[in-house]
């Protein structure tokens, strides 16, 4: 897959898995041995965990793509990432990806926030429900 195919798999990442929640896109964008570090080297189900949380916990939240740089199978992302509370206050916070991809689909995924995404979100998470 070229660079433009790379990025066309980050893009639907970015924004179907982790936005839109859609986490049945997972098989088609991460490999099978899919690692993110800065979920602490955690896999696919672990970053459904994590970004279901972060939906739970919010009532919007976008992406303004600033750039997108692509070369081989590595692809960067700069971005804001806006936050919407249930109280209507809102979080912005500035973000660098590192995705690397083998045979089209993210292997390695690694994002930088600031300020830190966690301690926004800290207070906003609950704590887990009872099933």
């Amino acid at each position: 897959m070229g660079t433009e195919g790379n990025k066309a798999v980050v893009r639907r990442f970015m924004h179907e898995f982790v936005l839109e929640g859609k986490f049945d896109v997972a098989d088609e964008v991460l490999a099978p041995d899919y690692v993110n570090l800065a979920l602490g080297g955690g896999g696919a189900e672990a970053g459904k965990a994590v970004h279901s949380a972060m939906n739970a916990a919010n009532v919007g939240q976008r992406y303004e793509d600033e750039e997108l740089v692509a070369e081989g199978d590595v692809v960067t992302a700069r971005f804001r990432y806006i936050l919407t509370f249930p109280d209507n206050s809102t979080a912005e916070v500035r973000a660098l990806a590192y995705y690397r991809l083998v045979d089209g689909r993210i292997a390695v995924n690694d994002v930088m926030f600031d300020p830190d995404l966690m301690q926004i979100l800290g207070p906003h998470l609950g704590p887990p429900s009872e099933a």
